[in-house]
Order: C-alpha cells, then sequence, then structure tokens
C-alpha cells in the first residue's frame, strides 16, 4: 500500500479526525473503462441511426421511383387511377419514414363534390401527409415547374393531371389555372400552397399568392383550409434525416365564395391557419447602446433601422422590404 501511494499519490487519500490518513481505491482504471465503454456505445447508436435514415431515404427513392413510373404510365389512360396509385404511394412512405398522420376534421365533407384545398407548407412530408388525410379525394396538386426537372417523378407530375405553374411566366400561369378550373368541373379537387414554397424555422406564415383564390372565385368552388401541424419537426426544411413521430392534419369547414371578395378569402383562411399553427418561435436581439451625444436625429434613425434590417429573418420578405422603403 505504501508502493501504491507512493507510485500513485492522490489516487486514493481519505482524513479522518484523530486517525492516521487511511487509503481507499477509487477503481480509476475501471472508471476510464466505463467511460470508454459508454463513449463507444454512443457512437455506435449515433452510427446506427445514420444508417437507418440512409436506409429510409433509398427506400423512399426507390418507392417514388417505382411509382412515378407506373403512375406515370397509367395516367396516359386514367388520370383517376394513376392518383389511386399515388395514395398507395404516400401511405408506403409514410410507413417507411416511422410517420403516423392523424386527421381532425371540423366538418364534414362531401367527397363526389370538387373543393379547392389550401394548407400551410412546411415540410416536404406536408404532401404525404394531406394524401393520407384525405383518402376519399381525387387530388390534383398546383405544383411549381422547377418539380417537373426531378428526372422521373416530374415525368410523373405531368402524366398525372396535375397543374403545373411557372411564376416566372403570367401568361402560362394564367392558363394553368384556367386548366385547374376545367378539372373542378370534372368533379377534381384542387390542393394549394398559398405560400408558394416551404416556410423557415420560426416563421408561421409567409404572404399568400393570389392565384388560387381568383380560380376559386372563378369556378365558385367552395376552399376548405388545412393546417397541418409538427411536420416541420418529423423532417424540417433542408434536412434529410426523417425523425419518427407525428403529423396532425386539421381540415377546416368549407369557406363558400360567392359574393366573397378576394382580400377577405385571403383574410379567413390566414385566420384559420394561425388560429391552429402553433405560435412561432421568437427570438429577441437586444442591439448595442447607440450614443445619441451629437448625432443628427436623420442619423440615428438610419442606424436603428440598419439594425433591424441585419437582424431580420430573411424569410420576412414584405417587413424588409416595408422597413427598406420607410428608411428612404
Amino acid at each position: 500500500m505504501g508502493w501504491l501511494a507512493a507510485h500513485h499519490p492522490g489516487a486514493f487519500h481519505v482524513d479522518l479526525p484523530g486517525c492516521a490518513p487511511v487509503c481507499s481505491t477509487r477503481f480509476t482504471g475501471a472508471t476510464a473503462a466505463i467511460q470508454a465503454w459508454r463513449g463507444l456505445r454512443r457512437r455506435g447508436e449515433r452510427r446506427a441511426v445514420i444508417l437507418v435514415s440512409i436506409l429510409k431515404v433509398v427506400l423512399v427513392g426507390l418507392n417514388t421511383v417505382v411509382f412515378a413510373s407506373t403512375a406515370g404510365a397509367v395516367g396516359l389512360f386514367d388520370e383517376r387511377a394513376a392518383y389511386r396509385l399515388c395514395r398507395l404511394w404516400a401511405r408506403i412512405n409514410v410507413l417507411i419514414c416511422g410517420v403516423r398522420v392523424r386527421t381532425r376534421r371540423l366538418a364534414p365533407l362531401d367527397p363526389k363534390a370538387p373543393y379547392v384545398f389550401m394548407s400551410n407548407h412546411r415540410s416536404q412530408l406536408d404532401v404525404l401527409a394531406v394524401i393520407v388525410a384525405l383518402p376519399e379525394f381525387q387530388l390534383r396538386w398546383v405544383a411549381k415547374v422547377e418539380l417537373t426537372r426531378v428526372p422521373v417523378f416530374g415525368w410523373a407530375l405531368r402524366r398525372t393531371g396535375h397543374i403545373i405553374i411557372d411564376r416566372s411566366n403570367t401568361t402560362q400561369a394564367v392558363r394553368s389555372l384556367r386548366a385547374a378550373e376545367l378539372r373542378m368541373r370534372d368533379g377534381i379537387s384542387v390542393m394549394i400552397f398559398p405560400e408558394g414554397t416551404r416556410s423557415t424555422p420560426g416563421e408561421t406564415l409567409l404572404r399568400f399568392k393570389k392565384g388560387g383564390f381568383m380560380t376559386a372565385l372563378g369556378t365558385g368552388v367552395p376552399i376548405v383550409p388545412m393546417a397541418v401541424l409538427h411536420s416541420d419537426k418529423v423532417l424540417p426544411r433542408g434536412a434529410w434525416r426523417v425523425t419518427p413521430g407525428e403529423i396532425e392534419v386539421v381540415v377546416g369547414r368549407p369557406i363558400p365564395v360567392a359574393g366573397v371578395e378576394r382580400d377577405e378569402l385571403i383574410r379567413r383562411v390566414r385566420a384559420f391557419l394561425l388560429e391552429h399553427l402553433p405560435p412561432g418561435e421568437i427570438e429577441i436581439v437586444v442591439g448595442r447602446p447607440i450614443p445619441v451625444a451629437g448625432v443628427e436625429r436623420d442619423e440615428l434613425i438610419r442606424r436603428v433601422r440598419a439594425f433591424l434590417l441585419e437582424h431580420l429573418p430573411p424569410g420576412e420578405v414584405e417587413t424588409r422590404r416595408r422597413v427598406a422603403q420607410e428608411a428612404t
């Protein structure tokens, strides 16, 4: 014990009042081994999670290629049969991802009647969640033209009757929305993300595009607002790893469009979404004090506005534009 104390000073030492020092082994070697084992286990668990995620991506990709090819071919002859394949595609991909879709309907819907469905958009999984949540409807999606450039998937998108919008070509966009009106007269429902793209984390809603509302007004078809919840927690924008979890889809009451102004329809849909979506994340940035002694009033205004423009989220385009205009 004297040799151990001499060669490993401080490895074990206990002082008792009135007694000589007594040694008590701390098993430092065993502790280090346990910590090393826990570290290896954590690294192994992380690798396993990554491997499972990669496997999910591969399976979803293969499923999409198979179903897109089949649906595209079937869509040449029967668009409705092709969309039934889309439903199966969505259910399989949701199952692969370990995601459960829970639907809450606030009013009954007529499965034989056409509607213009409008939803918020925060994740790539929103499309799957909406398809699963509305199994009795034949939906045609309003999709941006960029999606048609995705190999196989883009070809199938065109062949199965979905409405392709080129936002850089106003004439083509209007023509596409006219085609959507014709489909609704045949009892087909249209699905639109009025924000036009996915919102970023922390944003509640982007500014709405007006085309979908004009389509509803042109046909007299009611608008059904929908809130998709928690999809950004399962698969955030820009991420590829899916976290198993639950997505909730709240389907609202149909909003009649007859005799209602476009801006009022926009307000009602936005109010429904804001009511049912969780509040966005709020970040407060407190800047450095700005000394005012000897500084012109207009220069103080400029500095404050510059700070706001620097720290506003990139997605708040309208807010940034308004602040910039007021600064001039």
